[in-house]
């Protein structure tokens, strides 16, 4: 049975134009994790088991964003300074694929919280 993922976005130039969109998305199994990273720590978090599956949404939000939070994918630490919401296998690819095990550096004073949301087909 698939699982539903709803998705939406909004973005808006002060006195301008604005884009928006929303959508669902059907996948076999989502995960949902929050984790705390320690501050000056890095932390391995696994999203999904073993080596990972490719995803067709990821949205990782860190409840305090800055450049001084980042997280490794595809051989390059990118900058939590904001939310990332990937929705499609081809959105997610720009990552790695599969996504399995990612691994945050708090490079804060204070601890972070993260959020993760992950959707995959149980197929490849």
């Amino acid at each position: 049975m698939a699982e539903r993922l709803n998705w939406s976005y909004a973005a808006q130039a002060d006195g301008g134009p604005s884009v928006a969109g929303a959508g669902v998305i059907e996948v076999d199994a989502y995960v949902k994790v929050s984790v705390t990273i320690p501050a000056g720590a890095t932390q391995a978090v696994e999203v999904l088991p073993g080596t990972g599956a490719p995803l067709r949404l990821l949205v990782i939000a860190p409840a305090a964003p800055s450049a001084d939070l980042t997280y490794a994918a595809g051989g390059a630490d990118i900058p939590l300074d904001g939310p990332h919401v990937l929705v499609g296998a081809g959105a997610v690819a720009l990552l790695a694929d599969p996504v399995g095990t990612l691994s945050f550096t708090n490079g804060t004073a204070a601890d972070a919280r993260v959020d993760i949301l992950a959707g995959r087909d149980a197929t490849p």
